[in-house]
């Protein structure tokens, strides 16, 4: 007979800890992907409008410059959904542990994101207050 991994006390509660904290993650990340393309899409579709009226060929490529720095987003686009599977099969595998989660990570909360206290801690170089 194998050896079953020992149980600590609220290692259910911890494994739904991880799964929430991992699903979270993975939406996230989902949802910055799809913001991007939503936004580059719109980028280059106005620039697309001006290129077509720009008076002379100075402005033309200012416009075609515009555009080609929308390749961010495919660039980008493509690490973070190497990160969501990632993410994906340490979920999948239960990989993780409580152990291996930051004690800071950001909990989503009603709205979504981060809080402005986060934010805030954030733009602050990790200080709290105003000052």
């Amino acid at each position: 007979m194998a050896a079953r991994p020992m149980s600590h006390p609220g290692s259910e509660d911890n494994n739904e800890k991880v799964d929430a904290a991992l699903s979270r993650a993975v939406h996230q990340l989902e949802t910055a992907v799809r913001d991007q393309e939503t936004a580059a899409n719109r980028i280059l579709s106005l620039a697309e409008r001006l290129y077509d009226k720009a008076p002379d060929k100075a402005t033309k490529l200012q416009v075609e410059g515009i555009m080609e720095a929308c390749a961010f987003q495919d660039l980008t686009g493509q690490r973070i959904r190497k990160v969501t599977r990632l993410i994906r099969y340490l979920h999948e595998n239960k990989l993780f542990s409580t152990a291996d989660l930051p004690r800071d990570a950001p909990r989503q909360t009603d709205r979504g994101g981060l809080s402005q206290e986060r934010v805030d801690r954030l733009l602050n170089g990790g200080k709290t207050g105003t000052g």
